[in-house]
This record gives C-alpha cells, sequence and structure tokens, in this order.
C-alpha cells in the first residue's frame, strides 16, 4: 500500500496568526510529518526555535526527514503532546510564543498494518504507541453495551447499538481482526445507496474506535486545563480539530478563559477549509480552526 503524502490544513491561515518578525519559541505539539512546521521554519527568524512533539516515533522519523536540510534550530521529541509542560520544564523553557495543536492524524497512518484505514486487510491496531489495547482487542473483547457507549460518545452515531450487536454477533462466528472485514459487518446494515455517499458507514465507527483507544478526549481536555500558563504574551494558541466534540471543547475553554480576562478569542466561528483545499485535500473538508492570543 502505497502511504499517501500528507498535505498539511488550512496552513495559510495558520500562517496569517503569526508574527514572523521577532525571536519567537514554538511549539507544534502534534508535529505528524512536519507539513504545518516545515511552511513555520521556512519563515521564522534564525535565533528563533521550532519544538516538535508527536506520540508516534515512526512518523517522527519521517518529521526529522522533511526537516533536516534546514540550519535553524529545531528540536523533536517524542512524547504525548499532553505532557508538554515537563517537555518544556525538561528544556528549560518557560513559556513560549506559539502552539499548534492539529487534531487529526497523518496520511502516514493510512499505510498498511496501522489499522486506521477500513480498508486494511491486516490489521485493526489503531494505536499510536504500542503500550495501550489496540482496536482489535476493544472490537474483540468489549461487551455490547460498552461498544454501544464507545460508537455513540466518541462517533455520535446514532445506529450505535445496532452495530455493537451485530459486531459481538460475527465475533462469536470468528475473531474480527481486519479493519476490511470490520467494515464489511458495519456495510451489512446499511442500504447500498449509503455505502457510496461521500462519507462511508464505517467512518464513524473507526473514527470512535481511534478516539477511544488512544485516548484522544482525555489528552484534550488536560492540554486546554493549562495551555495558557506556557503561553507568553501575545503569545497564539491554534487548535485544528475534525470532530464535533473536540471543537465544542476547544470553543467552550476558550469562552471560558476569555471570561477570566487570561486570553482574547480570534475566531468567534471556527475557520474552515476553502472549497479550492477541499479539492485538493478531501480529508481536510472536517477541519475547524480556532485561534485565540494571551492577554
Amino acid at each position: 500500500m502505497k502511504v499517501p503524502i500528507h498535505k498539511p490544513v488550512l496552513v495559510k491561515e495558520i500562517l496569517s496568526y503569526i508574527d514572523f518578525e521577532k525571536k519567537r519559541i514554538f511549539l507544534d505539539l502534534t508535529i505528524g510529518e512536519g507539513g504545518h512546521s516545515y511552511e513555520i521554519i521556512k519563515r521564522m527568524k534564525e535565533d528563533s526555535l521550532l519544538i516538535g512533539l508527536d506520540i508516534d516515533p515512526d512518523v517522527l522519523e519521517v518529521a526529522k526527514e522533511r526537516l533536516k536540510t534546514d540550519n535553524r534550530r529545531v528540536i523533536l521529541i517524542n512524547d504525548n503532546y499532553k505532557n508538554f509542560p515537563l517537555v518544556l520544564k525538561r528544556l528549560g523553557i518557560e513559556k513560549v510564543d506559539f502552539m499548534l495543536l492539529d487534531l487529526g492524524f497523518s496520511s502516514f497512518h493510512l499505510r498498511k498494518g496501522r489499522g486506521f484505514s477500513f480498508n486494511d486487510d491486516t490489521s485493526i491496531d489503531m494505536r499510536y504507541r504500542k503500550n495501550i489495547r489496540s482496536g482489535e482487542y476493544v472490537i474483540n473483547s468489549l461487551g455490547e453495551k460498552e461498544l454501544t457507549h464507545i460508537f455513540k460518545t466518541f462517533g455520535e452515531i446514532r445506529e450505535a447499538k445496532k452495530i455493537a450487536r451485530k459486531i459481538v454477533q460475527e465475533r462469536e462466528k470468528a475473531p474480527i481482526t481486519t479493519g476490511k472485514r470490520l467494515k464489511e459487518i458495519i456495510e451489512s446494515l446499511y442500504p447500498a445507496y449509503m455505502r457510496k455517499g461521500s462519507i462511508h458507514p464505517a467512518t464513524k465507527v473507526f473514527q470512535a474506535l481511534r478516539i477511544y483507544v488512544n485516548k484522544e478526549l482525555e489528552n484534550l481536555k488536560t492540554f486546554l486545563s493549562s495551555f495558557q500558563n506556557y503561553l507568553n504574551k501575545n503569545g497564539v494558541v491554534e487548535i485544528i480539530s475534525y470532530h464535533s466534540l473536540e471543537d465544542r471543547m476547544v470553543k467552550k475553554r476558550f469562552l471560558e478563559l476569555e471570561r477570566e480576562g487570561v486570553i482574547k478569542v480570534l475566531t468567534k466561528k471556527p475557520i474552515t477549509p476553502q472549497e479550492e483545499e477541499i479539492e485538493d485535500n478531501i480529508r481536510s473538508r472536517s477541519a475547524k480552526l480556532r485561534v485565540a492570543k494571551k492577554i
């Protein structure tokens, strides 16, 4: 399976909120393949610093390769973005001028064997790091009630109970070990015309599993609880979400901090991709960008 080249979303919009005229410390909390950071590094001052984090050690190697030709200061660290305060402490840095958090997953993860794609015939892994239980474990071990909760809560799927029941029935015949088989099980519950739409019926199930397996909402909650303490005055935070649950969490926290006089929200409504970007990169269609500045 050929790995698609990752296209960073909303690049122009993200760059438009950054002042590159002074020495800055940039923190890319989910650097992925380095798409956004590559554009930042091209523009930042020679004495500026970019710190890039990623929980996946494999994708971090891709970022290292992509950014290695640049002679400016770059530090890449394999860690979960929720741990950024500890990372900054180890580096002797109290605060930064810019934070970027992209909550999407990289095209790198669509490669065969990672389990993020429902066309994968080898795995339902879905883990960014191997120290947690896989998607395969979840699908084959949790009960109908637990699976229903996962699909309803993290996928906002109306047919959550029906899908969970079907999965439990099918795994009694044989363990569900591939994304392709899970996709076929889900497809069997929907009429043919719904399988050919822009969003496949299995999409939200795989999304819910990924969020649950990697504790993505818990990580975001941890980050939102303290990020403001690590931004310099006039420092900017930009968060890209792809799921309504994530976006609501970001919106709520930004408004809370604005009422407290800690930050100023710069995007009263989330910024979404233009039609041209969506046509060029269909995976950008659900991206929502919210931006705030430390007062």
